[in-house]
């Protein structure tokens, strides 16, 4: 199993060390005004010059490769700017009189530009990691594309699709994919991975209660909303077939479609059911409606509210004379301004776009 995991040294793409990108100085960061010399900082990341080993190697390396200090970056040939930014196979003779207490000349290897920005990757000081990053963009790593995984792990198929093919796809999409994935297997292999299946399958359909259909497996954590995050833990949870626990969740449903909110509490009424206590902090009134006791707390937010304006069911709620009834009733509403602001003129199109379930570009 831990050849299809990017968690592992055993599945992890050797180049980026399952991260899925990699991170490459950005020559355009690097050389923000190319008709500046190197004494000037037209190489951004060395500064000024200094009297110091950098400027020495430079200079010496400009004599290898027909250059000075003096010249602007622009005018540095192609091998020679290469080696500034990436290194010279040859080492170069410094005379270190200069920066230490040794006289005479001592070859010194010049790893690069680009090999002098990575060298700060192992400061912990957040300073350093700041000074390193202006310098660097981040793509797919060049070796994985972006699986994550070893070359190894991705030979394995079912029905032509390896791991990182079947990650790729939408929660929807693979849930339709892993139902019908018995025709892709012999009946010896059905029969050992039905089990395992039957696990995805369970897990697929929890993700799917929640409203997160749309998302796909190879999404970075990171990419996800607060409401995402929290939906895809209350699914694991679900799973987990945990009783006596007390679940808190604060405003699950936000950045949910309404068309999905009733699955959301179908999910929650699920842990209630199982014998758990879920409290949730909300303000749909779907999610209201349903809940089984509530607390209407007001009357309004931050310092001026923290006062129980009204509590029990929805019904105790509706006959209370609180702001929150108000609006449930429709005693107050929010209504539509009789004049609207006036537009700039100016359209704004989308185009080769398609809703899921048209599938038909609209523009």
């Amino acid at each position: 199993p831990h050849t299809f995991s990017f968690n592992s040294p055993k599945g992890a793409c050797p180049h980026c060390n399952g991260l899925g990108e990699e991170a490459v100085f950005d020559v355009e960061k690097v050389i923000p005004d190319p008709k500046l010399s190197l004494r000037e900082g037209g190489v951004e990341p060395l500064g000024r010059h200094r009297n110091n080993m950098l400027f020495a190697i430079l200079e010496t390396l400009g004599k290898r490769y027909d250059f000075t200090l003096d010249d602007p970056v622009e005018t540095i040939s192609e091998e020679g700017l290469n080696a500034v930014l990436y290194g010279d196979a040859q080492p170069v003779a410094v005379n270190m009189a200069d920066f230490s207490y040794t006289s005479g000349t001592q070859l010194v290897p010049w790893e690069g530009v680009a090999e002098y920005i990575a060298r700060t990757e192992d400061e912990d000081s957040r300073r350093g990691q700041k000074w390193r990053d202006q310098f660097l963009v981040y793509r797919k790593c060049s070796v994985c594309g972006g699986t994550r995984l070893k070359r190894e792990a991705l030979q394995f198929r079912i029905g032509d699709k390896s791991i990182a093919d079947v990650s790729a796809m939408s929660i929807s999409e693979f849930s339709e994919w892993a139902a019908r994935i018995e025709e892709h297997m012999t009946d010896k292999e059905w029969k050992i991975a039905q089990e395992v299946v039957k696990e995805i399958r369970e897990r697929l359909r929890f993700l799917m209660d929640v409203g997160l259909g749309y998302l796909s497996l190879s999404r970075s954590s990171r990419s996800l909303s607060g409401g995402e995050s929290q939906r895809i833990r209350l699914a694991t949870q679900i799973g987990s077939k945990l009783v006596n626990v007390l679940y808190i969740l604060d405003e699950p449903s936000i950045g949910l479609h309404q068309r999905d909110n009733r699955r959301l509490i179908r999910s929650l009424e699920e842990l209630r059911d199982a014998g758990n206590s879920v409290i949730v902090v909300e303000h749909d009134e779907d999610m209201m409606r349903a809940a089984d006791f509530i607390v209407d707390v007001g009357p309004r937010a931050g310092r001026k509210g923290g006062h129980i304006m009204a509590a029990g069911t929805i019904d105790d709620i509706l006959r209370s004379d609180s702001i929150t009834a108000d609006y449930l009733t429709g005693r107050r509403r929010i209504g539509i301004p009789e004049t609207l602001r006036k537009g700039t003129g100016q359209r704004l199109s989308l185009i080769h776009i398609s809703e899921p379930t048209r599938r038909t570009p609209i523009s």
